[in-house]
C-alpha cells in the first residue's frame, strides 16, 4: 500500500537519509557493534509525489511513486543487524509487514510496532545494550509530535546518529502571529517541542509605544524559520555530546521553509566526529531530480 502524499522535498529528504545510511553501514561494517535503524515514522513504504507540492493536491493513478525511507534502508548493499519500524496507523502498519515479507533474507531483522514514536523511542533508548551497539534514528514527524524529552534520552545513548525533520516553520514559526500572541494550546505545544519556555523571549519582542492616550507594552514576532532552526540547534547542542550541524537543509512545499532537515551525533569521542563529516558532506551534496 503506497503513502498517496508526498512532495518536491519528500524525495530530497529521503535521498539525503539514504546517502547518509549507505555510508553509515560501510564505514562501519567491520566494526563490534550491532548496528540498528530506527524510524520512528515509517509510514507505509511507497510514496506517491505529486508534482506540484501540496498537502491538499490530488494524486491519481499516473503520478510517479518513490521508494519511502523503510524501503530505501532496507535495500541497502550493507545491511543493518536490526530494523525498527514504527508507526500509528493500522494501514501503514500493514503495508510495512507486506514490506517485510519481500525481503525474506533480513525479515528476522525487522520488528514493526504500532504506537507512540516517542514511548517507544523511550523504550528503545532504555532498553538497548549501548556498549555493543551503535544506531541511527530518524525523525520524519508530521509536526509537533517529537518530544524535548524523547531527544534527551536519544542524547543520554552516547550511541546514537541523528536526523530529524524539525518543522521549524509549519509546527513553531506558524504558531506565532505576526502580533507576536500564541494561543494557549500552540504555547503548550512549543514548550513540548523546544524544552523550555524561553522560547518566547527570542521569538517574541516587546516594546513601549507612546501616543496621545499613553504608553502601552506591543509586542512584536521576531522570530523567522531561519532563527527557529539556530534556536534549535542550540538547545540540542547543549545534550549532544558528540555534536550538532550548524548547517541544515530547509525543505518545504512551494519553496516555502516549512521543515529544516538537522543531524546530530551523541557519541563524544574522536572517531565520531566523522558522522559529523559524513553528515554534512550529505547535506551539501546535489540530490537527484530536484524539483524545487
Amino acid at each position: 500500500m503506497a503513502q498517496r502524499f508526498g512532495s518536491a522535498h519528500t524525495k530530497l529528504k529521503l535521498d539525503k537519509l539514504e546517502k547518509y545510511l549507505r555510508a553509515y553501514t560501510t564505514a562501519l561494517k567491520n566494526q563490534k557493534f550491532k548496528l540498528l535503524y530506527f524510524d520512528a515514522f515509517a509510514g507505509a513504504g511507497d510514496i506517491q509525489i505529486g508534482s506540484e507540492a501540496s498537502l491538499l493536491e490530488t494524486v491519481d493513478d499516473y503520478t510517479p511513486f518513490i521508494k519511502g525511507s523503510a524501503e530505501r534502508a532496507l535495500r541497502l548493499k550493507e545491511s543493518f543487524d536490526r530494523y525498527v519500524f514504527v508507526d500509528r496507523k493500522a494501514a501503514n502498519i500493514k503495508a510495512l509487514q507486506a514490506l517485510r515479507s519481500e525481503h525474506r533474507d533480513i525479515a528476522d531483522r525487522i520488528d514493526i510496532r504500532r504506537g507512540d514514536a516517542n514511548t517507544e523511542l523511550l523504550s528503545f533508548c532504555k532498553n538497548t545494550d549501548w556498549s555493543r551497539s551503535r544506531a541511527v534514528v530518524f525523525l520524519d514527524p508530521y509536526g509537533n509530535q517529537v518530544k524535548w524529552d524523547t531527544l534527551v534520552a536519544i542524547a543520554r545513548t552516547e550511541a546514537i546518529d541523528l536526523w530529524y525533520l524539525f518543522p521549524a516553520g509549519l509546527g513553531v514559526y506558524r504558531q506565532i502571529s505576526k502580533e507576536g500572541e500564541v494561543n494557549q494550546s500552540a504555547e503548550a505545544s512549543l514548550d513540548t517541542i523546544l524544552g523550555t519556555t524561553d522560547w518566547c523571549n527570542s521569538f517574541v519582542e516587546s516594546r513601549i509605544e507612546s501616543d496621545l492616550f499613553g504608553s502601552r507594552a506591543m509586542l512584536e514576532k521576531r522570530a523567522t524559520v531561519e532563527s527557529v532552526t539556530r534556536f534549535m540547534a542550540q538547545r540540542m547542542k547543549g545534550i549532544f555530546k558528540g555534536g550538532v550541524l550548524d548547517e541544515w537543509y530547509p525543505l518545504g512545499s512551494r519553496k516555502i521553509h516549512m521543515y529544516s532537515l538537522m543531524f546530530a551525533w551523541a557519541n563524544p569521542s574522536e572517531k565520531a566526529k566523522l558522522a559529523g563529516k559524513l553528515a554534512l558532506a550529505v547535506l551539501r551534496s546535489k540530490s537527484s531530480g530536484r524539483t524545487e
